[in-house]
């Protein structure tokens, strides 16, 4: 299942490629046979591309699909994308006792795998 941080990702690697290509994103919309808007928002995260336009997008911007997926797996989940945000949000008495509390959880699972 594909998570809202995916949609971000997916756009953010797609903008990178297109800026490597030097297009637009008029330029790409016409290869790729959408408009411009459209680009934009696939590119923002606010929309996934289709199947068909994800080929295309993956045919015009000369994207080498088994790394593009390699690295979109490397990129943090959502759970550690929350993780991440309520720990910087936290005071540091906060962050100990988080720390703590995970380290706990942590080494009792592993003795139950064991």
């Amino acid at each position: 299942m594909l998570l809202e941080t995916d949609k971000v990702q997916i756009g953010k690697k797609i903008r990178a490629f297109r800026k490597l290509k030097k297009l637009t994103q008029f330029e790409l919309a016409e290869e790729v046979g959408l408009n411009e808007k459209q680009i934009s928002r696939i590119e923002m995260g606010l929309n996934y591309p289709t199947y068909t336009t994800f080929a295309k997008l993956v045919e015009v911007l000369d994207i080498d699909i088994i790394n593009f997926v390699k690295e979109a797996s490397k990129n943090p989940t959502s759970i550690e994308n929350q993780l991440i945000l309520l720990i910087k949000k936290s005071s540091i008495q906060e962050q100990k006792m988080y720390l703590n509390v995970i380290q706990a959880i942590k080494n009792n699972t592993d003795t139950i795998e064991n």
